[in-house]
């Protein structure tokens, strides 16, 4: 394909969906071109309308939906008019696709050989042995350490950057012209991003694919695309070099993108006499010494997930645990929760070792802790409306009457500045942010004193993410909350925490303030993590 002609090109396409409240416009009016071996970034926060525009492009729209005007152009063929058969033969071949979520997207009962094997045989690119060596070669080019043994497992065996990296490996198996990329690296730690957006970016570039990066993360865009695409509300709202929409935004929206990019934020959300005060808190949660192991199959070997951590939290301050994927902290957080004991040390709780308590005391102990998960939506019953699922820790713990209980929700959900008439809806009639605005109301439901948040903002876009960051400190100042935050993202934590606990391996292997972590690491693996930190050379 000629490097002058684009390998995609979208020209006024608007999107309609038919729905029960008559026809919406998802997308209107949409145009942009993808050259062979540059990157274009569409970024924009949920329901902007740039996941829309990616199905479009493979016409993998719902079946309410329609492409109402406008054509897309692949090569010299118009998708816009093809028939379902010519789409079959294209995708996958001709337009390969990263999605979000790799365990959603790889079939758990075949092995990743197989997988990678039937998209080359489906598109007749090799067949039996020829396939195979092709998978193998495929998944040592995307960065899977031995790859022949590698070939004969099952995506419960890889890490989530592993079986991304797979997926990268079958999107890019019969070299297409152009590369979707839905959000490919919003559930992974920044290091483990930053390898698998560099892999990515070294495949595409050695076989000349387009590639078109979908994101909520502005930051991230600017950093990986020669181009950017702001979208808002179906609409695209500026356009332009990456160095050119940093340095210079001209939408307001845009400008709100980068002032929410955590990692492109110059202010903190505490403010800094939060965390300076003269009279030291009382602790409330000590974690000392503690140790937790897991059985792994086919080892002798037990899995050490957390080797001798020590911790503690404030009462009114929010710790924060970082570190990448299996470094511990959700680990850690479990033992925090009591979900799980620890095999050696102690965690305790206002002086008393949370592994020996029992009946009523347990029942005080679930009170005074709760937590709040990555996903909103598989930690809210999807039978209960919002006002029986924040009601429910007042049910359970036998607080009140049904009365009593509709006043405390209401009372919640303003709180979390949610609407009343929320009460009567259901977790699928909400967004990923709301979602997570009734998990924290549902955990403030019995007043505790400390919140566990595993994850709590990291699969949220960045506009939601700020607000929710907001909340949490507005809460914390209203109605004294510590904090346990586990993330992944150094930058999250700079601008929450007070105190900052960094993880490898199941250790803590530094502490401090976030100012003494940002400006003086003293660990080479703090400064990978924060070098890895999307946008931080984009700062002027």
């Amino acid at each position: 394909m000629s490097p002058h002609k684009p390998a995609l090109k979208i020209e006024g396409v608007s999107v309609t969906f038919t729905t029960s409240r008559g026809s919406v416009e998802a997308i209107r009016d949409v145009s942009l071109e993808v050259f062979p071996g540059e990157t274009v970034a569409i970024v924009g926060e949920s329901g902007s309308g740039k996941s829309t525009l990616a199905a479009c492009v493979n016409r993998l729209l719902a079946d309410n939906g329609r492409i109402s005007s406008g054509t897309i152009t692949l090569g010299d063929l118009d998708i816009t008019a093809a028939s379902e058969r010519s789409m079959t033969a294209i995708r996958g071949n001709r337009i390969g696709l990263v999605p979000q979520d790799p365990m959603t997207n790889l079939n758990p009962v075949m092995t990743i050989g197989a997988q990678i094997v039937e998209a080359l045989e489906i598109h007749g690119r090799a067949r039996g042995k020829a396939a195979q060596q092709q998978a193998i070669g495929l998944l040592e080019q995307a960065g899977i350490t031995d790859p022949a043994a590698r070939f004969h497992q099952y995506p419960h065996e890889f890490s989530g950057g592993m079986r991304q990296r797979v997926l990268i490996a079958m999107a890019l198996a019969c070299k297409p012209d152009v590369l979707l990329a839905d959000e490919p690296t919003s559930a992974l730690d920044v290091t483990v991003q930053r390898l698998v957006l560099d892999q990515m970016e070294q495949l595409a570039s050695e076989m000349g694919a387009a590639v078109l990066l979908i994101t909520h993360d502005l930051a991230l865009a600017a950093e990986r695309a020669d181009r950017v695409v702001v979208m808002y509300r179906g609409e695209i709202v500026e356009t332009g070099p990456a160095e050119q929409i940093v340095s210079d935004p001209q939408h307001d929206y845009t400008r709100r993108l980068l002032a929410a990019a955590p990692g492109m934020a110059s202010a903190k959300v505490i403010e800094q006499s939060d965390a300076d005060t003269a009279d030291e808190p009382e602790t409330l949660l000590e974690v000392v010494g503690a140790v937790k192991k897991y059985r792994v199959r086919g080892r002798s070997e037990p899995f050490v997930a957390a080797d001798g951590v020590d911790l503690r939290v404030p009462r009114g301050r929010t710790v924060a645990i970082v570190g990448e994927s299996g470094s511990g902290k959700s680990t850690t957080a479990r033992l925090a929760l009591r979900l799980e004991r620890a095999d050696g040390g102690s965690v305790r709780y206002r002086g008393t070792d949370v592994s020996k308590v029992r009946g009523e005391e347990l029942l005080r102990f679930r009170r005074s802790v709760q937590p709040v998960f990555q996903n909103p939506f598989a930690s809210l019953d999807p039978r209960y409306t919002i006002g029986q699922v924040v009601a429910e820790p007042l049910v359970v713990h036998r607080i009140g009457d049904r009365a009593s209980r509709r006043t405390a929700v209401l009372d919640l959900l303003d709180k979390v500045a949610l609407p009343a008439a929320f009460a009567d809806r259901y977790p699928h009639e909400l967004s990923g942010g709301q979602r997570q605005r009734v998990a924290i109301a549902r955990a403030l439901a019995l007043e505790p004193e400390l919140v566990v948040m595993d994850e709590a903002v990291s699969a949220l876009d960045v506009l939601v993410q700020e607000q929710i960051l907001d909340l949490m400190v507005t809460l914390q100042r209203e109605l004294g909350l510590s904090y346990l935050f586990i993330s992944h993202d150094l930058a999250v934590v700079r601008l929450v925490s007070h105190q900052v606990y960094v993880m490898r391996a199941g250790r803590v292997v530094e502490t401090g303030t976030p100012e003494q972590i940002f400006e003086a690491p003293r660990e080479e693996y703090t400064r990978q993590l924060i070098a890895a930190i999307p946008g931080r050379e984009l700062l002027v």
